[in-house]
């Protein structure tokens, strides 16, 4: 099993930025409860893994790549990240 490198802190900014600016259509709120992060999608509340904003973002990065593989954020993604793996 590939274990999931968590990106630094230093970074987290330029990735809500990239996937703000990245045309993926989607339209998201992150939020933390109760020591959780959560994805707010209208009245869906979709949990990410971690307690911490770069293990949150790490998990909604992953997610997006996942869900947008041929979108430019995955590709910016892939080349900035690639050593960050999905476990």
């Amino acid at each position: 099993m590939i274990q999931q490198r968590i990106i630094d802190r230093t970074v987290v900014g330029e990735i809500l930025q990239h996937i703000y600016t990245s045309g993926l259509g989607v339209q998201l709120t992150l939020f933390s409860e109760k020591g959780y992060f959560y994805i707010g999608q209208g009245d869906k509340k979709t949990p990410l893994r971690g307690t911490t904003i770069e293990e949150a973002v790490t998990h909604l990065a992953i997610r997006l790549v996942n869900e947008f593989p041929k979108s430019e954020f995955a590709s910016w993604w892939n080349t900035h990240f690639k050593e960050v793996q999905q476990a």
